[in-house]
C-alpha cells in the first residue's frame, strides 16, 4: 500500500531553479539536504509534538488502546517500528520521505475506528528551514 503527500514547492521554486542552473541541472545533493529536513521534523512529529504538519494536535488514543500498550510508547509509538522507519531518497528532480511499513497510510489517513494523524507533510517551519538552506547553497556556502 502507498500513500502520497505531494507538495508544490513553488514559494521555494525561485531558488530551486537558480540552484539547478548553478549545480549543472542536477538537485540531487539539495534534495537530498531537504529530504533530511523532511525526514527529522516527521520524527520529531512522531516522537514528540503529537501533531500534525498543519499544526493541529492529534487526536489522544483511545482508551482500549490506551490500556493495551500498558503505558508503553505514546501516539503513533508502541515498539517504535513506524519512527525508526522513516527515511528520504532523492533524486535529480524530486525527493520522497515516507515509511515502508504497511500501516503507515492508516496513520496518515485514520480508518473507520481510528482518527487521521497525518505525519507527512512540510510544516510552515519546514518551508522556513528548506528556504534557509536553498539561500545557503545559493550563497556558495556548500560549494
Amino acid at each position: 500500500m502507498r500513500i502520497t503527500v505531494s507538495h508544490n514547492l513553488s514559494r521555494i521554486a525561485q531558488s530551486l531553479n537558480r540552484l539547478s542552473g548553478k549545480l549543472t541541472g542536477s538537485l540531487e545533493e539539495p534534495l537530498r539536504a531537504i529530504g533530511g529536513i523532511l525526514e527529522s521534523s516527521t520524527r520529531r512529529r512522531i516522537a514528540e509534538t503529537k501533531t500534525a504538519p498543519d499544526g493541529k494536535r492529534w487526536a489522544d488514543v483511545s482508551p482500549a488502546t490506551a490500556q493495551a500498550k500498558n503505558g508503553r510508547g505514546g501516539i503513533l509509538v508502541d515498539h517504535g517500528n513506524l519512527l525508526a522507519s522513516i527515511t528520504h531518497e532523492a533524486s535529480a528532480k524530486s525527493v520522497i520521505t515516507g515509511s515502508i511499513m504497511g500501516y503507515s497510510v492508516y496513520a496518515q489517513k485514520g480508518t473507520k475506528n481510528m482518527p487521521a494523524r497525518p505525519y507527512l507533510g512540510l510544516s510552515v517551519q519546514d518551508y522556513q528551514h528548506i528556504g534557509e538552506l536553498m539561500e545557503d547553497w545559493l550563497n556558495g556556502q556548500f560549494d
